[in-house]
């Protein structure tokens, strides 16, 4: 079965401010499960979602919380706020479907664990 997933499924009804660089490494990642959910018999669409999640939950969590509080440009200040044991909706729900586990381990095993960081910016175009 195909697994494959793209940047644009990736970011279809998702805003993220990860770049497409980014975006391809966190797919390559999730990638990791397509052995797994080929010996499980996962269906093609149900295993696209799960690694679609798998990403979605990768560049969330790289951008590690949101603004809480910013002040004026003379006074620049700004508060963030952490999200915590880098949880993610997208990865409740993987949690929740992912039967198998097959995207949950590509996502935390040591070759996928999060060492991408996303350090650059997705410009609008």
């Amino acid at each position: 079965m195909s697994y494959v997933i793209t940047t644009s499924e990736v970011l279809d009804g998702f805003t993220t401010s990860a770049s497409t660089a980014d975006l391809t490494a966190y797919i390559a990642v999730v990638d990791l499960a397509d052995t797994c959910l080929t010996a499980n018999s996962v269906s093609a669409p149900i295993g696209k979602q799960l690694k679609i999640l798998g990403v979605r939950h990768l560049a969330s969590n790289a951008e590690g919380g949101s603004v809480l509080e910013e002040r004026a440009i003379s006074g620049a200040s700004r508060k963030f706020g952490e999200r915590s044991g880098g949880q993610t909706s997208y990865l409740d729900t993987l949690r929740s479907i992912d039967a198998y586990g097959c995207v949950m381990s590509s996502i935390s095993s040591p070759t996928g664990d999060i060492q991408l960081r996303s350090i650059g910016r997705r410009s609008p175009t």
